[in-house]
């Protein structure tokens, strides 16, 4: 049996994550030390401070994430409950679905997320996964080799995809 494939989420691709996440958690946390506020602004703090943290621990799950190919199927592998563990094997495949999230009105910037589903998991990959493309080719041919029905939007992401 070959050697997995093993892909991760570079640090560089979460540098921005990290620092929205460290700024926001710096203003808001800092404001409520640091400033006499009046009980509904520190109530409104409190609350962005605490959604700063789960951003911020969401990005550290990302990047201690791994995902395992091999031809057996997928894996999932880190320190999030979600994702620790998840695996799929293709022969298992029922959904295959790719999502882009545009940034801008052009559609020019964005990101892709690759939904994959059995009958008990899914396990979702954000196209700012190392060799990401790979991932999803890889994802294609099993849902070929099993006849899985692709909807339009997924098809048209997977042209898009393709260089």
């Amino acid at each position: 049996m070959a050697a997995p494939e093993i892909h991760v989420y570079p640090r560089r691709a979460l540098a921005l994550d990290y620092a929205g996440a460290t700024a926001g958690l710096g203003i808001s946390a800092g404001l409520l030390v640091f400033v006499r506020l009046a009980a509904p602004v520190a109530g409104v703090l409190a609350g962005s401070t605490a959604l700063f943290l789960v951003y911020f621990a969401r990005t550290v799950c990302r990047q201690l994430t791994r995902i395992e190919l091999d031809e057996n199927g997928i894996r999932a592998v880190g320190p999030a409950v979600l994702t620790s563990g998840a695996a799929i094997r293709w022969d298992d495949l029922r959904a295959l679905r790719l999502d882009y999230y545009s940034t801008r009105a052009d559609r020019e910037g964005g990101w892709m997320q690759l939904k994959l589903a059995d009958a008990r998991r899914t396990i979702r990959i954000d196209s700012d996964l190392e060799g990401f493309a790979r991932v999803a080719e890889r994802a294609v041919l099993a849902a070929s080799r099993l006849d899985l029905a692709l909807d339009p939007g997924t098809v048209n992401n997977l042209h898009a995809l393709r260089p």
